[in-house]
């Protein structure tokens, strides 16, 4: 893999932490209405998907470990899933 392509792949990658990021912060600001919430559980696994794709790219072209990346983005990925369904079912 060519070096700028490497580099568009993990600005990608940052693009989908940075959208679940902004989700999380949202949520955690306690001023939502759930609609809203509802709004944005619904794209959370669109966020997951792009996320995917990229990574997956990223760990079958490349022989760098990428595996912390992945772990730390399902991680916060699963909590705030977890914490979106919870605020959703009050």
């Amino acid at each position: 893999m060519d070096a700028t392509h490497r580099t568009r792949l993990i600005r990608q990658r940052a693009v989908a932490n940075l959208s679940l990021t902004r989700m999380h912060s949202f949520i955690e600001t306690g001023e939502r209405k759930l609609n809203d919430i509802q709004v944005r559980f619904d794209e959370l696994p669109k966020i997951y998907n792009k996320f995917e794709i990229v990574q997956c790219e990223l760990e079958l072209t490349n022989d760098t470990d990428y595996s912390f990346n992945r772990q730390q983005f399902e991680d916060n990925y699963w909590k705030l899933r977890q914490s979106s369904m919870n605020t959703y079912s009050l």
